[in-house]
């Protein structure tokens, strides 16, 4: 109990360490926002808007400013900068802070692709695409391990919700295995399933999901066979709920519950909180390409007499047009704690990995 305690404390202070060095000083506020927006027209299409204004995260131009430049990759250039809500280009020779009665504005989204809740970068269960190299540490069982998902977040419907905020409901589906690659045939170790309805809402800074979902574990036939082990039927519904904060921009808080029902064993026990921290560089560097980030993500299970799983995950975004995925994270991995594979969750493992993930 003492050796992990201290293990969770080093990764701590690593993560804080590493995202001080790494933060810059700036912080993506409306003033820093109108900057950069300033820096990046001129830099990329030659243009010094007058109409150019920044609130509350929000991007507002006239066209008529913007002539001479494409206005869809104007308002795809300006979306990828960190703090950007949206970008609103508006027509007419009204002044830019005041909306329009007859002609709404041509709002723009990040890849046109409206985003209500950014993805958990450090939840090894968050639905994405992704694949890892995994070093088990002091395992008598695992060494070397490979690990992937195959999911993602599919939207249905978006809309205007209460208090001036937007909500939207969305589909989650994700497959997780992991393979054993000290074994001649990479053995498939563990196969967890998940799927579920999600709504997402955001109002400005402040972001929240409340999802329904099933999960269900399966361990892998070679395994077994190589083994000889029992296979554990191991599946739940659950309700899980998170709220999430952009501090200044760079800096995210997020924390939440979740209460299993109709488990399998049937003494599974139902409690369980999740909470995090993440930063994202306001900053992307090598010509825009790759924006340094980091999160860690913390889970305290009723099942699992609430100790800590801490998952660490820093590296870079791949951030450009020219590639085929929205964003690309490469990252450096650390794991402690119980097991989020299904069929082995009271197992402690503590591992690094080296990981590729995808989020459409």
């Amino acid at each position: 109990m003492h050796t992990n305690y201290c293990r969770f404390l080093q990764a701590v202070i690593i993560f804080c360490a590493l995202v001080l060095l790494s933060a810059s000083p700036v912080f993506a506020d409306d003033v820093f926002i109108k900057g950069y927006a300033s820096a990046v027209l001129e830099r990329e299409f030659g243009l010094a808007p007058a109409s150019l204004d920044v609130r509350d995260g929000t991007i507002i131009l006239r066209s008529e400013d913007i002539t001479n430049a494409d206005r869809d990759k104007v308002a795809a250039a300006l979306s990828k900068i960190k703090g950007v809500k949206e970008v609103m280009i508006q027509d007419g020779a009204q002044p830019a802070a005041q909306p329009l009665e007859t002609e709404p504005p041509v709002r723009h989204t990040a890849n046109n692709k409206e985003t209500l809740f950014a993805p958990l970068i450090a939840d090894p269960r968050w639905p994405h695409f992704s694949m890892s190299y995994q070093n088990y540490l002091h395992d008598k069982e695992f060494t070397h391990l490979f690990a992937a998902s195959f999911g993602e977040t599919l939207p249905l419907y978006t809309d205007d919700g209460l208090f001036g905020g937007r909500w939207q409901v969305a589909i989650q589906a994700a497959g997780f295995i992991i393979h054993d690659l000290d074994t001649a045939s990479w053995d498939l170790i563990n196969e967890d399933y998940r799927g579920g309805v999600t709504f997402f809402y955001r109002r400005n800074a402040l972001s929240g999901l409340f999802s329904i979902y099933h999960n269900s574990s399966h361990i892998g036939d070679e395994f077994i066979l190589h083994n000889n082990v029992d296979r554990e039927n191991f599946s739940y519904e659950a309700v899980q709920t998170i709220l999430s904060y952009d501090i200044k921009g760079p800096y995210r808080v997020y924390g939440g519950v979740e209460y299993i029902f109709s488990p399998d064993p049937k003494d599974l026990k139902r409690w369980a909180v999740q909470y995090g921290f993440e930063y994202r560089s306001p900053r992307a560097y090598l010509h825009g390409w790759f924006r340094p980030v980091a999160g860690i993500d913390f889970k305290n299970r009723q099942e699992n007499n609430w100790h800590n799983e801490t998952s660490l995950r820093m590296g870079v975004q791949l951030e450009s047009e020219k590639t085929l995925w929205n964003k690309l994270q490469f990252m450096m991995e650390y794991y402690n704690g119980n097991s989020p594979n299904g069929q082995f969750h009271d197992n402690i493992i503590e591992f690094v990995a080296l990981g590729a993930h995808f989020y459409f």
